[in-house]
C-alpha cells in the first residue's frame, strides 16, 4: 500500500457520559459500518494531499468513528449524534474530546492545529488533519504496527488492541465491504 511518500507493507497484528440528549452512546448506529458515499472523494483527497495510503486512511476512520461523521468521544464516553448541530452543541460542553471521523483529540490538537471543534466536525476538514496526524505518527521509527497506533497510542496493550480492530477495518475495505 503506497502513499505518496510512504510505503506500508501489512502483516497481521501480533496478537491478532449522560447528559439527557438525543446522541446514542451504546453501539454505532447500523449507518456507521461504512462511509458515506457522499465522503468517498474526501477520503482520496486528504489522503493524496497528506501523503497517506487510502486504504489506511479509510481503516483508522472505520476504527476511530465506524465512518460517523459526528462521533464524539466525551471524556472517554463513545456518542453518535445524528446531526452536525447535535454534534456541535455536545462538543461545547466538555474540552476533553476527540472530534469526527478521524476522532482528533481536540485538548491536544485542537491548539496545536488553530482548529476549533466546530471545525473538526466538518468532514473533509477532519479528514485531511486526521491524515496529517498519521503521516506524522508513520513517519516516527519502530515497527510499521507501531508506528500505525502512534495515531491513537497508548498502552502496548491497547495498541495492539487498537491495530486489530485497524487491520480489521482494513481488510473489509480490501474485500469491498467498505464503500468509502
Amino acid at each position: 500500500m503506497r502513499g505518496a511518500g510512504v510505503e506500508i507493507v501489512f502483516q497481521r497484528p501480533a496478537s491478532a457520559r449522560a447528559r439527557g440528549d438525543a446522541c446514542d452512546r451504546r453501539a454505532r448506529p447500523a449507518s456507521c459500518s461504512n462511509p458515506a458515499p457522499a465522503t468517498a472523494n474526501l477520503y482520496a483527497r486528504a489522503a493524496a494531499q497528506e501523503g497517506v495510503p487510502l486504504e489506511l486512511l479509510v481503516a483508522i476512520a472505520g476504527a476511530e468513528s465506524g465512518y460517523h461523521p459526528w462521533a464524539l468521544n466525551i471524556a472517554g464516553h463513545q456518542v453518535y449524534c445524528q446531526s452536525r448541530a447535535e454534534a456541535e452543541r455536545m462538543a461545547a460542553t466538555d474540552d476533553h474530546i476527540a472530534i469526527g471521523l478521524m476522532q482528533i483529540n481536540w485538548t491536544f490538537w485542537g491548539p496545536r492545529l488553530g482548529l476549533t471543534k466546530a471545525q473538526l466536525l466538518d468532514p473533509a476538514t477532519n479528514l485531511t488533519y486526521g491524515a496529517r496526524i498519521l503521516k506524522q505518527g508513520l513517519s516516527r521509527g519502530g515497527s510499521v504496527w507501531y508506528r500505525i497506533s502512534n495515531y491513537h497510542a497508548g498502552s502496548l496493550q491497547r495498541r495492539d488492541k487498537y491495530n486489530r480492530l485497524v487491520y480489521d477495518r482494513y481488510l473489509r475495505y480490501l474485500r469491498g465491504e467498505v464503500d468509502h
